[in-house]
């Protein structure tokens, strides 16, 4: 696992969240072709699982908002280093209710 995480840091923690089916529908994309919401919803429980058993990270994970159709990408949200957390503003008005404006 050392290997898998080298240069990155020492991490304990990953923060995911559910994916909403208003995600299919309703989330910025670059194209107009629907998202695969059993497609995304798979690939989210790899993602999942490998953050947890494969790099030993305890997997906090918060209910999809079906409000937020882009709620899924925390990553996008908020950056956390150590003890410091680094909040967004996102540039879509959509997605600035996930920090709370």
């Amino acid at each position: 696992m050392a290997g898998l995480m080298a240069g990155f840091g020492h991490y304990t923690h990953a923060v995911v969240r559910g994916v909403p089916a208003s995600l299919a529908k309703e989330a910025l994309r670059s194209s107009q072709a629907e998202v695969d919401l059993a497609g995304a919803r798979s690939e989210h429980e790899a993602y999942v699982q490998v953050l947890g058993t494969r790099l030993g990270l305890e997997v906090v994970e918060l209910p999809a908002d079906e409000l937020l159709p882009d709620c899924v990408f925390v990553e996008d949200a908020a950056v956390v280093c150590g003890d410091t957390a680094l909040i967004t503003r996102p540039g879509a008005e959509s997605r600035r209710r996930e920090v709370g404006n």
